[in-house]
Formats: C-alpha cells, structure tokens, sequence
C-alpha cells in the first residue's frame, strides 16, 4: 500500500540520522528490536557517547487505516552524553559530522526560501487545510505510550576530584482515546466530538555532584531513584483532557481543541554544592568552547610535556596561518574561482532532469572547502542565471510539468537537492501522485477534506483554541546542603492560566490567577518566619492575589490591545539571617573565574535589548491602541530592630501605596476638523496619555508594643515621620517623533501634600535601628582581567577589518579624531588576534555602534522629555520628644514649589518657582519669621554644608 512507502519516508528522514540498523523492511512486522543511536554531535561541545532504543513498536491497522488505532510504542531510550574534550579527536569522524552539520543548515535554507515563494499561493493554502485535516485524523486515530526516557550527562573533565553528572528521566508519557466521561475506550466513528487522555508520570531532573560513571543499566538507574539522585525538581505527575472538534470548519458549537492540563505539584530544590556545581560547569563550557579549534593538535602525551609546543602549533594552525593566507591574493583568486566553478555545476544540476553521479559527486566534493555563505549565495546566482537564460528549473519533489510548485506533502520528502542525492526509497512528485484516484477520495472522505470546498469565514467570537492550566501547588526551596534545613522557600498555591486564540479577528487572550503567594525564612528553633504573605482587605478574602489579563484585538474594538493587572496587598517581613544566607549562598567560589561568562552574559543582555528596543520602536510607529488599567493595592514592607521580627522590638514601616495605572480613553472626546481646530489641539490629541496614581504612601517608626496597624489608615498619628503622600501623574507618548514642537515624552505630575514630621527621638531610634541589623559579609572582588581597550596599541584585535573606503571617508568629514581610528587595522598582519572572537562580541557591536553613530547625518533639536512637576504644599515639622507627646520647634512651609525641565537632542532648560515660604516656631515666638531672617538661615546652613563638605 502507499502509506507503508510514505511512512517509511518520513521514519527514515527523521531517524535516519540518529538511528543505527533502522531497517524499513520491519515496519511491516510492527516490532523493532533494540536500535542503537549514532555518536553524533549534539550541540557544541558536547557529543553523544552511548545511547540506545529498547523497543519502538508500530501497529499500523493498513486495511482499516481511517477506522481504526494507530499504536505507537517507545520504551527504553538512554541517552548518554559527554564533553567533547573526554573523547578522543578522531579527524574523520569529526570532519563527516562538520559535513552533516552543513547540510542540515543548507537544507534549512532551501526550506525557509521555498516557504516564503508560497506565501499568497492559493494551492499553499489549499495545502494548509489539507494537512491540518490529516493531522486532527492522525490525532484522532492515535495512540501513543512513551515510558522510560533517561537522558544524562557525565562530566569528569570540569572538576575531576568532583564528578558532576545531570539528567531527566521520564518513567510513563500515554495518549489514550476516551468517551464523553473521560473513561478510556474504543474510537467512535459517530461521535462529533473525539477525546483524548493524557498522563505524564514521575518526570524528574536530578544534579550530582561527586557521582560515579552510568552503569548503562537501565533497572539500575531506575532502582537508584530514592537513593542516589539530588533532585533538582521532585517527580511530578500530571494529567491532560484533550478535546477536539473536527468540523470546526462548520460546526462553531465547540473549539477545535479544548486542552485541560492538572498539574498537582511541583517541587524545585537547589543547594549550595550544586550552584557551584552548575557555575564549575558554566565556566567549563565557555573554556571547552574556546578549545574547540584547537583539539586537534592536542598531544596524546601528557600536556605539561608538551605545553610549548601544543600552543605554539594551535596558534598558528588555527588563528595565524589562515588569516595570512586568507588575505593573499593567490587564496583571492582561488576562491573566486572555486565559487564560480560551484555556481556553474548547481545550475547544471538544478536545470538538469536527471543529473549525472559524476555531477552529483563533482557537486558534493566542491561544497567540501566553502562555507554556508559563499554556498547560498552561488546557488541564488545559478537560479537568476538559469531564471534569466529561459531554462527550465528541476526540484526533487516536483512534476515535471509544474516547476512552480511542488503538490501536497512535496515538502516532506524534498531533500532540497543540496547533497546531490536522494534516498533511494524517495519517490519523484508530491502526495496526489503516489495516490490511486480510489486512494485520494477514500481518504478525502475519511478526514473530511474536499479539493473544491472554500473555507466559510469563521465568527470573529468563535475561539478555535482554548487552554486551560492548572498548577495546584509550586515549591522552590534553596538550601545549604541536603541535610540543612531550607534557607528560603518559596510557595506559590493554586495558579491558573488560560490561552484562548480567535483566528478570524488574529486575536489571542492570556489570562492568569494567583490565589496564594507565600515565603519563609530560614528558621530559628522549631518554626521557620514568614518573609513574605497575603494580607487581604476587609471584605476580600475571595479574591485572587494576582489577576492579570492580556488581549489583542478585543471583541468590542475599542483598542488594539487590553492589558489588566491587579493584585492584593502584600506583608513583607526583612529577615537578617535569611539575607545574609542568602547573600552568602549566591557568592561564587574565591577560585572561578568568570570573566567570559559575563562577558557573553552581557553580549546576550545588549542583544536583548536591542531586539526589545526594536520591537517597541514597532509598537510605536504603527500606533496601536493601548486598554491599560493597573491596580496594585498597598504593601508594606517591615523592617525590624536586630534584623529579626518581633512585636516587642522596634519596627520602621516604609507603605509603598496604592498604586492605579490606566490609559485615557478617548471616547466622548470632540471631533478634530482641519479648519476648525487649531494646531495646538491638533497635537494635543497625538499623545497616547496614561493616568498614574499612588495614594497612601508613607513611613511610620513604632517603639515596642506600638499599634501602628490601627494608625496605618489614618492620615496622622505620633508614628508617622512621612505622612500619606497622593502622588498624580500623567504619562503621554508622542506618535509623531518627526516633529520637533512635540516632545517624544511628557510627564504632568502634582503632589498635593508632602509632609514630613521628624522627632530627636524618632530619628535616633531610626538610626539605631539601621545599625542594630546584621549586614552580609564582605568578600574582596576577585582578580578579573582588565578590559581590553578601544584604542588599537599592542592589543590584539578581536574585530574583523573595516572597509577603508569608511575609514577614508569618515576622516575627511570628521577630521583626526583617534578615537575613530581605534578599530581600523593598517594591515592584515595587525588584525590577527591571539585566540578566536565570535563575531557579536561586545567589542565588536560597540565599535559597530560608535562608527554608525559618528558617520550618521546632523539630526534636529528634538524635544525628547519635558517635565512638569508641582509640589502644592510642603510641610517640615520638627519636632521634640516632652514626655510622651511631640511638641513642634520648627515648622517649614513651602506653597507652590514647582520645575519645567526640558531635555532637547543638544541643550537643556529648566525652570523653578516657589510662591512662598514660611518658617514657624510656635514654641518660641508664636509669629513667623520673616523672609529675610529665613534666607540668613539658608545661607548659613548652605555654608557650612560646603565647609564639612
């Protein structure tokens, strides 16, 4: 039958490569015997060094095919993975598995091209629907059981007094056809609806330290489970109810999937050993990475015999010689004329219908000494060429009579033609050929699919996928070692989330709830504190924690995308001892070093940035419509006397406030016309604006065994020394940035009250308070490498060599300047670094950057923030301890306190008022200063501020 050569197909294109002895011929059998996997490289620079298949078992029903279960069985798959620097260096294999590499990377080009010339295809289209039919029939008729999985890695090269060894091991993953009910059973043709079981079981990563070599003893590593392994996270379970609606095309009752998954609990655990552990290892990597050109002329004597020798051959192998060849001429024009030769022999092969083994052979040998690059780039030149010339183009995979397209599932077995060979169980056109006309209707008919049927414009309301999750408990806990108790553990109870798509309005919708969110400390006796919890309003202990929602293009149209957050108020404990374990468990070992790590770390985080930069410089200029409302109730954080709480010491209250964020709607805003309304108003109404409030932000100090719960609420009280501040603020965000009148940023803020009431005895015990807390330890920084300068000098360069029509360039216009000189090589010899650099290196981007910048055209005066913000009263009290009470001293008020600052692309401006001032000392004099006395007093204090300073 057909399906048994196209199975095979695809089993051989995606196993082929990592499967030893797969033979086709038992797919007839259904049973697979043990297979071996290749020792292939898996990423650099790692390699696998033993694994294999216990038993993959297929039960295709070939005469019931559309009825009836397709079975797939897996069981027993180990995979063993090492450094690349324990294996020894075996030139052949390395230089075949370099080859593969470069094919599969070529063959993820041709894809990618061929993907992007069927954008708009009408029959690409027609294809879509036809797959995503297949596919909910396969799923439909599916049945699949995957049970003991273990992948792990041995290392003994990081640290060889301490062997380290990771891994995940799955023991059960099921798919399973069920009923209505979710009770497992036979497939029922009849039913609208189909259902699906999912299980997953103990799935579970571990981290060792000082561990033994794997016995390749699949029981044992199982029965050594309880014992042996140092979890990273616990063996969870977890369970799936998977619905499906076949004729969701036609049928809006219900979506096309309905996923439910109940994850019970989740268990993280890390401890000292294995932090160093995973830093060791880190560090290991960037070095093994670095050594990777170099293994090959590593001595299989000892090292240290050989040190001498064995860099002064890396180095010049690797990093001298071929820089210098590579800038001789004669290497010039050899690579010309080899890229030449290769255009020339792909385009004979690609307008050929059968091209020659000799052809093929010739193709494959040239491909050998060029890089990816070079190669894509000669074949983009052939198939112009060949575009241009009228020749007709030859694609595996295509008819002969339709170049243009390759028919349905043609991609599956499109080999791309970059190797210059097929496999030999590939057959010539797409899926419609290897099909009888009886085969093509029996299964059109099976999965519901026809060649004529136009797809009905689906309801904008119709949700075509929904997910629902469920995480009923997670648990992080980080301790000093497996036998001490828990430094910090973090609860998070009873998360919910849900993902629903609306395909016809290309809209999506994430929902989350938190009920519960908890930490604890280290614990001092038998109890441990509690750092961090919910405290919940009078009258909202039924309320989720946390309630986030995320919406683009909303039903209702309003805005182009609906943002919601709330959360419920939050008591924060400061813990000494938690802190400083912590601060202590977080500190690496005096002996890493880690300077390339940071340094790719930070190269990452740029990268980052930029592409984040990138994307809302995107946001911006298509201007879409932001719903955004933020509701933060008040938290407070609790800092106590000796650094551990309790009621009878004393405590300083900082209240970060309520906060409330939502953008300004536009609705009920007049109707701008162009004769009728001004410029001003005009440019008014081009600001996405954004209301920010914080209300209730204050601090309090209590001595022991104050309420200062009962006076929190209240707006004064003998514990506050900053009183409730409300803050208002409006945010905007110019969408024309082209306009030098318009600032790109505004900021409108009032503060209507700003108190203060400040004590002798309040501030001394404030003080004291800070002293009494126990700080981390202090450990000197470790010795880095001083970072490399701009400037060219003796350092070796790790940045390829500019153009000179650039540097030439750039010296005429912007003269002698040498800090643009501080990357530009006076010769090839001056460019060849010591050691490898990839090319992103953060040198490398930040000379990218500052050339860019220095070559960039003059731009305007843009206003780039403008800022006005007005204190509307403010109010110093100081004040003196009689007794119990406070009595005033002094007492500063200042009304109409205010700035104007403006930064512009090349100047700034700034602007201060003050309306008035007033000093008050009631207890002396019972009448206000005048002003003149009170400037006497600011110069004085101003002065002898700069004398102690």
């Amino acid at each position: 039958m057909v399906f048994e050569s196209v199975v095979v197909d695809v089993l051989n294109r995606f196993l082929g490569d990592y499967v030893v002895n797969l033979d086709s011929s038992q797919l007839s059998l259904g049973i697979w015997g043990v297979l071996f996997l290749k020792q292939s490289q898996l990423d650099i620079p790692f390699k696998v060094k033993a694994g294999h298949i216990g038993r993959l078992e297929l039960k295709i029903p070939w005469k019931n095919l559309y009825t009836q279960s397709v079975e797939a069985t897996l069981d027993e798959v180990f995979l063993l993975i090492v450094p690349t620097a324990s294996i020894k260096y075996d030139a052949e294999k390395e230089e075949r598995q370099l080859q593969e590499a470069r094919q599969r990377e070529l063959q993820r080009i041709e894809e990618t091209k061929q993907k992007a010339a069927e954008k708009g295809n009408p029959k690409a289209e027609k294809q879509d629907t036809f797959v995503e039919k297949l596919v909910t029939q396969v799923i439909k008729n599916l049945q699949v059981k995957i049970s003991n999985i273990h992948v792990r890695y041995e290392d003994d090269v990081t640290n060889p007094d301490a062997p380290l060894s990771f891994g995940v091991s799955l023991q059960n993953l099921s798919l399973q056809t069920a009923d209505q009910n979710w009770t497992p059973c036979l497939l029922d043709e009849k039913a609208k609806l189909f259902f699906k079981l999912v299980r997953l079981d103990n799935l579970f990563a571990y981290w060792n330290v000082n561990s033994e070599n794997c016995t390749f003893s699949f029981v044992a590593i199982q029965s050594a489970i309880p014992q042996d392994y140092h979890f990273i996270f616990r063996p969870i379970s977890a369970n799936a109810k998977l619905r499906m609606n076949p004729r969701s095309d036609v049928d809006f009752s219900s979506p096309k999937v309905d996923l439910v998954v109940n994850l019970p609990e989740v268990a993280v655990e890390l401890s000292r050993p294995q932090y160093v552990s995973i830093l060791e290892l880190l560090g290991s990597v960037d070095m093994m990475t670095r050594n990777l050109p170099y293994r090959k002329y590593r001595p299989d004597v000892a090292v240290h015999t050989n040190a001498w020798r064995y860099v002064i051959t890396g180095v010049l192998e690797v990093n001298v010689k071929p820089r210098l060849y590579m800038w001789s001429w004669q290497r010039i024009r050899h690579h010309r004329q080899h890229v030449k030769k290769y255009r020339e022999i792909y385009k004979n092969k690609i307008t050929s219908k059968k091209p020659a083994e000799s052809l093929l052979k010739e193709l494959e040998e040239t491909e050998r000494t060029l890089d990816i690059f070079n190669i894509t780039m000669a074949r983009q030149q052939a198939e112009m060429e060949a575009s241009k010339a009228g020749l007709r183009i030859y694609r595996p995979g295509v008819k002969v009579e339709e170049e243009q397209s390759q028919g349905w599932f043609g991609w599956m077995w499109s080999w791309s033609g970059e190797s210059g060979t097929q496999t030999k169980d590939v057959k010539t056109g797409g899926f419609d050929e290897l099909m009888t006309p009886a085969e093509k209707a029996k299964l059109y008919a099976a999965i519901g699919y026809s060649e004529t049927a136009v797809n009905p414009n689906l309801p904008k309301n119709f949700e075509n996928m929904k997910i629902h999750f469920q995480l009923n408990r997670l648990s992080l806990s980080i301790k000093e070692s497996r036998e001490k108790p828990e430094i910090i553990q973090l609860s998070v109870i009873d998360l919910k989330a849900m993902l629903t798509q609306r395909p016809a309005a290309q809209a999506i919708k994430i929902s989350a709830q938190l009920s519960s969110f908890e930490v604890s400390g280290l614990p001092r006796g038998k109890s441990a504190p509690i750092l961090l919890s919910p405290r919940h309003v009078v009258g909202m202990k039924d309320t989720a924690l946390l309630d986030l929602m995320f919406e683009t293009n909303p039903l209702d149209a309003s805005a182009d995308q609906r943002l919601r957050i709330e959360s419920q108020a939050l008591e924060i404990i400061y813990d000494a001892m938690t802190v400083n374990s912590m601060s202590a468990f977080f500190m690496p070992p005096k002996d890493l070093q880690l300077d390339e790590l940071t340094n790719a770390t930070l190269m990452k985080l740029e990268q980052f940035r930029d592409k984040t930069s990138t994307g809302l410089m995107y946001i911006i200029e298509t201007q879409k419509v932001l719903d955004l409302k933020i509701n933060l109730m008040a938290s407070y954080v609790i800092v106590p006397e000796n650094g551990f709480y309790d009621p009878k010491h004393n405590l300083a209250i900082l209240d970060l406030g309520h906060f409330q964020m939502s953008s300004q709607s536009r609705v009920g805003l007049p109707q701008l016309s162009v004769g009728s309304s001004t410029l001003e108003d005009i440019m008014s109404r081009a600001y996405d604006s954004f209301d920010v409030q914080l209300s209730s932000l204050q601090f309090l100090y209590t001595k022991a065994g104050g309420d200062w719960k009962r006076a929190r609420p209240l707006r004064q009280s003998a514990f506050h020394i900053l009183e409730p501040v409300d803050l208002k603020v409006v945010f905007s965000r110019a969408m024309v940035v082209t306009d030098s009148r318009m600032p790109k940023f505004k900021i409108c803020g009032e503060l209507p009250l700003l108190s203060l009431r400040i004590s002798d005895d309040k501030v001394r015990g404030v003080l004291a308070l800070l002293s009494s807390i126990p700080l981390p330890e202090n450990r000197p920084a470790p010795q880095t490498r001083a970072p490399q300068s701009s400037k060219r000098g003796n350092t070796p360069q790790l940045t390829p060599r500019r153009p000179a029509i650039d540097d030439l360039r750039a010296s005429i216009i912007y003269g002698s300047d040498e800090e643009l000189f501080f990357d530009a090589p006076s010769s090839p010899i001056e460019d060849l670094p010591f050691f490898e650099a990839s090319t992103g290196s953060l040198q490398g981007s930040a000379s990218d950057k500052r050339l860019s910048m220095v070559l960039k055209d003059p731009k305007k005066n843009m206003t780039e923030f403008l800022l006005r913000f007005e204190i509307s009263k403010l109010s110093i009290q100081l004040c003196r301890l009689s007794g119990r009470e406070e009595v005033s001293v002094l007492h500063l008020f200042i009304d109409g306190l205010g700035t104007e600052l403006k930064l512009r692309t090349f100047d700034m401006s700034s602007y201060t008022f003050l309306r008035e001032i007033c000093l008050e000392c009631s207890e002396y004099f019972g009448k206000c200063i005048e002003l003149w006395l009170l400037t006497l007093v600011i110069c004085l204090a101003v002065y002898c501020l700069h004398y102690v300073f």
